[in-house]
């Protein structure tokens, strides 16, 4: 195999992994944390690092649980007890890396002083609204997916 289809074959499965809906929620979740770090924290490149390797390893633990859903699924139709399990443990996984997440976000976001600021920005009629505009389009990204061909 190329070293380029590898790329190809990585790509789509990023795109599989997008058909969840737990996935788009943190794809969501992750690009809300990079804009208000970007518009009302002054991150220094650790912080960043953090930031975004936090981000890259929930939706990689999503795309992991995802595969092995999809694949215990096809290995196993019927209800299976060990299934079960390894399914549990693998949505567990991205439990455990979620909730570690909000952790970090709390650590990196939780500043008083900055609160106000983004009280201010809100403030503006026109931030807000073109805020509640793109919170609004990614609540349907979420909840509508684009449309399965067949």
């Amino acid at each position: 195999m190329s070293f380029f289809r590898s790329f190809y074959y990585a790509a789509r499965g990023i795109f599989e992994a997008a058909k969840g809906r737990n996935f788009r929620v943190m794809l969501c979740i992750g690009a809300l944390a990079v804009f208000f770090a970007a518009r009302f924290y002054a991150l220094s490149a650790a912080e960043w690092a953090v930031l975004l390797l936090t981000c890259g390893a929930v939706l990689s633990a999503e795309a992991v649980n995802t595969g092995l859903e999809r694949l215990s699924d096809k290995v196993c139709g019927e209800q299976d007890e060990l299934i079960r399990k390894c399914k549990d443990c693998a949505a567990g996984g991205s439990l455990i890396i979620s909730v570690f997440a909000a952790a970090v976000g709390v650590a990196l976001f939780w500043r008083e002083d900055v609160f106000s600021e983004i009280i201010g920005f809100f403030s503006v009629p026109l931030n807000a609204v073109i805020f509640a505009a793109i919170l609004a389009l990614m609540f349907l990204f979420v909840l509508f997916p684009r449309s399965k061909k067949k």
